[in-house]
């Protein structure tokens, strides 16, 4: 895959987590916004939500793509993630390199809190609307909702804060260039 490099079993499994994830929002979107003109069945789930949802699908691998290979391509992407898991840097590996990598890392847990605000609001909103909507929408919804609050707690927010770690403690404990 052009800008990606080759991707392992495991990056299989991711694509097919952002399509599964894509495919899900594609369906709660459609299905919401088709559900303001006409009552919420399994034929407007059928006939909106499968075409919105191969949409979504498409879109989340699309994302997932995307991701890696702003990170310089999948390989870079697992190693940085690896390092955060092992909570070390491998000898060898430059400042230049490091750095910005884990930056990157580090940075997503503002966009993590960001989620869990938004999943609070959306999740109270979906609920104060649930006569509007029907059991069946609202259950979605709320599904949908969680599921990103809870990615982003149990996931998002831990890696960054792992990576923000890292990164202290190696510019702590890296020797400044005159010094050596």
């Amino acid at each position: 895959m052009d800008g990606v490099g080759v991707v392992d079993e495991a990056g299989r499994l991711r694509l097919l987590g952002s399509a599964g994830a894509g495919a899900a929002f594609g369906v709660v979107l459609a299905v919401l916004v088709a559900s303001s003109w006409v009552t919420t069945t399994t034929a407007l789930l059928v006939g909106v939500g499968v075409p919105a949802g191969l949409l979504g699908a498409a879109i989340g691998v699309w994302t997932q793509l995307r991701s890696w290979r702003a990170a310089g391509g999948y390989e870079r992407s697992v190693a940085v993630q690896r390092w955060v898991a092992e909570q070390r840097v491998p000898p060898g590996v430059t400042a230049d390199e490091w750095v910005p990598a884990l930056q990157a890392q580090a940075d997503r847990e503002g966009a993590g809190w960001g989620k869990i605000v938004l999943c609070v609001l959306w999740t109270a909103m979906t609920l104060s609307m649930a006569d509007q909507h029907g059991p069946l929408l609202t259950g979605m919804l709320v599904t949908l909702w969680l599921g990103i609050g809870a990615w982003s707690a149990l996931w998002v927010i831990p890696r960054a804060r792992a990576a923000r770690t890292l990164l202290r403690r190696g510019v702590a404990t890296e020797p400044h260039p005159t010094e050596s």
